[in-house]
């Protein structure tokens, strides 16, 4: 068991769980940039299927970015209960 000196206090906690929200919400916009990527050889058409998948992935990462900035505005608005 970690002594008490060591333990984060609860601010740190939820300056560094905000941070990791930051970072996913930021790796879900990465996702979407690619998906929407030009690929090569230009202007070839995506594999059956790709657009589909596409499109639900994409929706899939709106959800995921819409739950991340739920999770957000939990810690932020704590304070206010």
């Amino acid at each position: 068991m970690a002594a008490e000196h060591e333990l984060p206090t609860y601010a740190e906690i939820k300056t560094r769980a905000l941070e990791h929200l930051n970072r996913a919400r930021n790796e879900m916009s990465e996702v979407r940039d690619w998906l929407r990527s030009d690929w090569r050889p230009l202007g070839s058409p995506r594999p059956e299927g790709a657009a589909d998948a596409c499109a639900e992935v994409m929706d899939i990462v709106g959800q995921v970015k819409g739950l991340i900035d739920q999770a957000k505005s939990a810690l932020y608005a704590e304070h206010r209960r």
